[in-house]
């Protein structure tokens, strides 16, 4: 099987690792994997709002029973980005022949809580490299504990931040372990700026950590939760999208005012939490596993009829530029 994904993979993000893991699986499964849209290929594999409508088209032009998989993190607009990211995603969908959801709050996000799209579709889990993130390893000495991490690679409001210097600012007593764009966090003897760590050295420091802490709003499949769970750690999280659903019995959901309360419960159950947030990554966010749901749907999708018409998408595909061109003149 010959498969599409038309994205350049960037060394940080979810979104990107999720990408490149997938194509290592894919490829170990014996299937060719291009990133080139001019490539032969029966599958093209998209990713939300990432892959533009018009190299869908263009994919189409040349081949009109391509077979367009859709991945859905979730609404752009529930991440405070532009509206014009959903426009964009909503036109995909309308060509896609499988949609594939990351979580039961990424379908409720962009099928009614924004009506993005309007296809529906199996419900798979994003995947946690269980080799790397893991209990057992090289570590970090910090000079005092307990130790609570907190990891982002994006600035985002609705990553939390002010709620996390919040709280660093109101727990001396806390050290704080901040892994990634944490540059306006306090200078404070409690707080460890990290920076921007590789997957190794983020792996290391989480299991040099008790707890994770996140803030973060209305996230699809928080993927620095998955890996904090897959390093044994229990979570404090903001009760917001999808982390407790991902997140289950394995941590607490928290505010700003009862953090230390909550933080206390955690760590004086530690270590049956830890065993439990390490059987969950295994068990619910395996690559083997998850990956292979991914295989199963789209083998599933290639089974059916296509879901769009091939005269009708070619016709589109074929129109739409010079309609696009007849309005720019």
């Amino acid at each position: 099987m010959r498969i599409c994904m038309p994205i350049e993979f960037q060394a940080q993000g979810g979104g990107f690792y999720f990408l490149e893991a997938f194509a290592g699986y894919l490829g170990q499964a014996g299937w060719e994997v291009s990133q080139d849209l001019e490539s032969a290929y029966e599958v093209l594999f998209t990713n939300h709002w990432m892959t533009a409508y018009g190299e869908i088209l263009r994919s189409i032009r040349r081949n009109p029973s391509v077979r367009i998989v859709q991945r859905i993190d979730g609404a752009a607009q529930n991440y405070g980005r532009d509206a014009e990211a959903d426009r964009r995603q909503a036109k995909v969908n309308q060509m896609a022949d499988l949609t594939i959801f990351q979580s039961k709050y990424a379908r409720y996000s962009t099928r009614e809580k924004f009506t993005v799209i309007k296809q529906d579709g199996p419900i798979i889990y994003n995947p946690v490299d269980l080799g790397m993130f893991k209990p057992d390893g090289e570590r970090r000495e910090f000079p005092r504990g307990p130790q609570v991490a907190c990891v982002t690679w994006s600035k985002n409001p609705y990553k939390g931040l002010a709620d996390v210097y919040a709280v660093i600012k109101d727990h001396p007593d806390v050290d704080f372990v901040l892994c990634g764009r944490f540059e306006d966090a306090p200078d404070s003897a409690n707080v460890h700026k990290m920076g921007l760590l590789n997957r190794n050295e983020l792996a290391v420091t989480l299991r040099s950590c008790q707890v994770l802490l996140t803030f973060s709003r209305n996230e699809a499949c928080p993927n620095h939760v998955l890996e904090a769970l897959a390093s044994g750690l229990p979570v404090l999280y903001e009760d917001s999208g999808a982390t407790r659903e991902v997140v289950a019995d394995c941590g607490l959901p928290v505010t700003v005012e009862n953090f230390a309360e909550q933080l206390g419960k955690l760590l004086a159950d530690r270590g049956r939490l830890s065993k439990a947030a390490r059987q969950r990554a295994v068990e619910r966010f395996n690559p083997q596993e998850n990956f292979y749901q991914y295989i199963q749907a789209i083998r599933s999708s290639l089974a059916r009829p296509s879901r769009v018409p091939s005269l009708w998408r070619s016709t589109l595909a074929w129109t739409q530029p010079l309609l696009q061109r007849a309005r720019l003149a």
